[in-house]
């Protein structure tokens, strides 16, 4: 079981570049947070704001990620207080902070597509797979 974060999943449910390893590893087993989804959701609307993707299609994925619920969705709440002291002494978003504190806890493998979190999470032990 890996950890995986919104950029990631971004680019499997829109298929940027390299979706197809993405779909792989959550074949393979992924959890991630109730945060990726809203971040998800955020992706989306930009990339309809840009004109890159249809409105419809993304009401499509997110019914699909909402009513399919196609992999595991932990709570971030018991990862906050992990995540902020990451952050503040990291200097990391909190929101890139909470996957890497899912992935600590549980001893889980990080999958990303952010280089600036990969870093982060390699420089606290983690491993990590950079999509």
């Amino acid at each position: 079981m890996r950890v995986i974060d919104s950029s990631t999943l971004i680019k499997y449910f829109v298929r940027e570049d390299g979706w197809e390893k993405v779909r792989e590893i959550i074949l393979e087993g992924v959890i991630t947070l109730d945060l990726a989804i809203k971040e998800v959701a955020n992706a989306l609307w930009k990339k309809v704001l840009r004109g890159d993707l249809n409105h419809e299609t993304a009401i499509r994925i997110l019914k699909d990620i909402v009513e399919e619920k196609p992999l595991p969705i932990i709570n971030q709440d018991k990862y906050l207080v992990n995540a902020f002291e990451i952050s503040a002494k990291h200097g990391i978003t909190i929101y890139d902070a909470l996957f890497i504190a899912l992935s600590k806890e549980r001893g889980q493998e990080l999958v990303t597509s952010d280089t600036k979190q990969a870093k982060m999470a390699r420089e606290l032990g983690l491993k990590v797979i950079l999509v």
